[in-house]
């Protein structure tokens, strides 16, 4: 059975996925199969990326044992596969991890905030290992231009495909108390992808969902592109509050080759045996990008020569280069 087969058996019985939702590698595929091309924004960090992203280039994956603002973090140099396979650092105590958000939230904050028109396009550019394809490690280096004010990706629309002007004023209007932030983070990003019936999604959930939502949902709102930095800020607190967030001891590298401070939550042990991870930077406390490492071995369906993963390789990488306003489609920065 081919790759696209195998996709649309997959997602028979889904809803039709948005943008936020649709990792790249998907959005290519679906490209390349003669769909018309919408101007969608990169699913930076979506809690769903990684298993789209998978599904799309692996027939099936298997357990192999039971064990502008910001996101320009300077230009960087794509790193060779090998250069990112294996994580370089194990968590560090939680405390760390909150007392680095909170140093972020304030230094973050105090950066120049953009004055986007409802003209301008948003220029991103970016680089990625596995996203394409699962079984290539080399980097793949991507420019896209997105509309800033585009009517057709606004008030639900589109589900949660928000365009970068409702994305950006949703930022900038995020309140100071960290329990409401979590709450409208949700209630932007909802699982499901259609708007919420409740202004209070996810009531009544265990800790634990709760915990995987809200920095899976934040996670999307720190890739916005452009970034209002007060918004950032307020999502670094609210991150920082999350039961059971982490970050890893030292620095760790993104699709780049630039050092990163990686972010994550413990993951759902009935999913896929995937950490994901918001990447920060050390200095500047901007958004770099997202990654998935392996928690378990995983490999292709079959096995032999066929791409495999031990516990701590990177399975998907992404690395946000370059974030600009232009004032046409095409235009470079």
């Amino acid at each position: 059975m081919d790759e696209m087969s195998k996709l649309r058996e997959w997602r028979a019985d889904a809803p039709a996925p948005g943008r936020e939702r649709l990792a790249p590698g998907r959005r290519r595929l679906l490209d390349a199969a003669g769909a018309r091309r919408r101007r969608r924004l990169p699913a930076l960090g979506d809690w769903r990326v990684v298993s789209g992203a998978v599904a799309a280039g692996v027939t099936a994956v298997a357990l192999l044992s039971t064990n502008l603002g910001g996101g320009t973090g300077g230009e960087g140099t794509p790193a060779a596969g090998g250069d990112v396979q294996v994580t370089e650092a194990t968590p560090a105590p939680p405390s760390r991890a909150s007392e680095l958000l909170q140093k972020a939230a304030v230094v973050v904050a105090a950066d120049p905030v953009p004055e986007p028109e409802e003209g301008d396009w948003v220029y991103v550019r970016e680089v990625s290992l596995g996203v394409t394809d699962p079984a290539d490690d080399s980097p793949a280096t991507r420019e896209d231009w997105y509309e800033y004010a585009d009517p057709e990706f606004e008030n639900w629309n589109e589900g949660d495909d928000h365009s970068p002007r409702e994305r950006f004023e949703y930022l900038a209007a995020l309140p100071e108390d960290t329990d409401a932030v979590l709450q409208k983070a949700r209630w932007f990003y909802p699982q499901s992808g259609g708007r919420p019936d409740s202004e209070n999604p996810g009531a009544g959930r265990s800790p634990a969902d709760l915990a995987e939502w809200n920095f899976s949902s934040l996670r999307v709102l720190a890739g916005t592109a452009p970034m209002h930095p007060v918004g950032l800020s307020r999502v670094y607190e609210a991150m920082a509050t999350i039961p059971g967030l982490r970050v890893a001891e030292g620095t760790v590298k993104d699709a780049a080759g630039r050092r990163a401070l990686a972010f994550s939550v413990e993951s759902d042990p009935d999913g896929m045996p995937v950490r994901d991870e918001v990447l920060i930077d050390p200095t500047t406390y901007t958004y770099l990008g997202t990654r998935s490492v392996a928690t378990d071995d995983m490999g292709l369906e079959g096995g032999g020569d066929e791409k495999q993963w031990v516990e701590g390789d990177i399975v998907t990488s992404t690395a946000v280069l370059t974030t600009a306003l232009v004032d046409d489609d095409g235009l470079r920065p």
